[in-house]
C-alpha cells in the first residue's frame, strides 16, 4: 500500500502541471523530438563522426566533475585526458577518469542495461571506485544522516529541501525506480517528462553520501539513449548543464520545494531540464552543419573511410586491391576525400599515402 501511494504521488506531479506551462513544455518537447526524428532519418553515424564520442566522453567527464566544485582548468585537463595523460591533481584525475569510464560504458552498452536499483548501485560504485573516504559507501545507500558542512547548513532550510532520512531511502528509491520503469514502458507520459521526474526525485532523495550529482548525469544519458535519443553521445550534455548550472539548480530547488504539496509544481524543473536538451540538440545540429554531410558520400568513398577505421594508412594500390577498383577510380575517390578534408595525403606520386583526419575535440561551447 505504501509503495502504491508513492507511485501515485509521482504520477500526481506530472498530472498537476499548471495549465499555463503546458504549451511551452509541449513546444520544447516537439523541438527535441523533431531533432531526434531528423537524426534517426540520417541512418547510422558516418565513420568520421564515431571518434567524436571519445572527445565527448572527455569533455563530459571534466564538465561533470567541474560542476561538483573541482577547479581543474577544463581546456588544459581536456587536452591531457584526450592524450591519455593523468591530471596533475590526483583526486580530480580519479574522479574524471572514473566518470569517463562509466560514461563510455553507458554509451557502448546502454541497450543491454536493465534500469533497476541494482544497476544504479553498480554505476555508483564504479563512479567512486577510486574516491577517498569509506569504501563501504560506494554502491550503497547512505546509512547515517548527512553531516557534511553544506548539509548542516541545509538543516536551516525548509524540510522539503532536505535529503531523505537514511531509513526511508531504500523505500523511496524502490518507488522511484519502479515508477520510472513502468512509465517508460507505457504511454501515460512522454518519456522526457518521466526522465526529468526521476532525476528530480533522485536528487531530492540524495540516496548516497557522495556522487549523487554525477550519478544523476550518468543516468540522464542512459535513460535518454534507452528512449531512442541516440544522438546523445555526439555532444556533451554535461557541458550544457555546467554552462547553465545556476538555472539548472534553481529549477531543481523550486520544484523540489513543492514536491510534497497537494498540487506540486514540477514545471520549473521540467522547463530547465528540457532547455538543456534543446541547447544540446542545437549545438549538435550546428556542429553537423559545419561539416560535410558524410551520408551523401558515394559507396566507394564510404568504403575507403571504413578501411581507414581498420588500417591507419592506405595507398592507391591498397584501395584498388581491397575494393576491386580501377586505378583511376581509386585515385579519384581518395582525391575527393582529401578535398573534403576527411583524409590527409602524405607524400606525392607513387609514394602518396592517405590517413584519416583526426577529429577536432568538442569543448562543449556553441558553434
Amino acid at each position: 500500500m505504501q509503495l502504491n501511494r508513492r507511485l501515485e504521488r509521482l504520477d500526481t506531479r506530472l498530472q498537476s502541471i499548471p495549465a499555463d506551462a503546458v504549451n511551452s513544455l509541449v513546444t520544447q518537447i516537439a523541438t527535441i523530438d523533431e531533432f531526434k526524428g531528423w537524426w534517426s532519418g540520417r541512418g547510422l553515424p558516418a565513420p568520421a563522426m564515431r571518434k567524436d564520442v571519445h572527445a565527448t566522453v572527455a569533455v563530459s567527464a571534466l564538465a561533470s566533475t567541474q560542476i561538483g566544485g573541482r577547479n581543474t582548468t577544463v581546456a588544459v585537463a581536456q587536452r591531457r585526458l584526450l592524450r591519455g595523460r593523468p591530471l596533475r591533481d590526483g583526486r580530480a584525475s580519479a574522479a574524471v577518469t572514473a566518470y569517463a569510464e562509466v560514461l563510455a560504458t553507458v554509451f557502448a552498452n546502454y541497450g543491454g542495461m536493465r534500469f533497476s536499483q541494482e544497476l544504479i548501485l553498480t554505476l555508483h560504485e564504479r563512479l567512486l571506485k577510486d574516491a577517498r573516504g569509506n569504501p563501504s559507501q560506494r554502491g550503497r545507500y547512505k546509512t547515517v544522516a548527512d553531516t557534511a558542512a553544506d548539509y548542516v547548513r541545509r538543516k536551516m532550510e525548509s524540510p522539503a529541501l532536505r535529503a531523505a532520512d537514511p531509513d526511508l531511502t531504500p523505500q523511496l528509491m524502490t518507488a522511484a525506480t519502479d515508477w520510472t520503469a513502468r512509465r517508460l514502458a507505457g504511454d501515460d507520459f512522454h518519456p522526457l517528462l518521466v526522465i526529468a521526474a526521476f532525476i528530480l526525485e533522485l536528487l531530492a532523495i540524495r540516496p548516497f553520501v557522495d556522487g549523487n550529482g554525477r550519478l544523476s548525469r550518468i543516468l540522464t544519458n542512459l535513460l535518454l539513449l534507452q528512449c531512442g535519443y541516440t544522438y546523445v553521445p555526439y555532444a556533451s550534455l554535461e557541458r550544457v548543464i555546467a554552462d547553465r548550472w545556476a538555472e539548472y539548480y534553481l529549477g531543481l530547488r523550486r520544484s523540489q520545494a513543492t514536491a510534497s504539496l497537494p498540487r506540486p509544481d514540477i514545471a520549473p524543473w521540467l522547463h530547465v531540464f528540457l532547455d538543456v536538451l534543446q541547447v544540446h540538440a542545437e549545438q549538435l545540429r550546428r556542429m553537423l552543419a559545419s561539416r560535410t554531410d558524410d551520408t551523401r558520400l558515394s559507396r566507394n568513398q564510404l568504403a575507403v573511410l571504413a578501411l581507414l577505421e581498420r588500417d591507419e594508412e592506405l595507398t592507391n594500390r591498397l584501395v584498388c586491391r581491397a575494393l576491386n577498383l580501377p586505378k583511376d577510380t581509386a585515385k579519384q575517390v581518395l582525391g575527393r576525400l582529401a578535398t573534403l578534408n576527411l583524409v590527409q595525403r602524405v607524400g606525392a606520386g607513387r609514394a602518396a599515402r592517405y590517413r584519416k583526419v583526426a577529429p577536432q575535440a568538442d569543448d562543449g561551447s556553441a558553434r
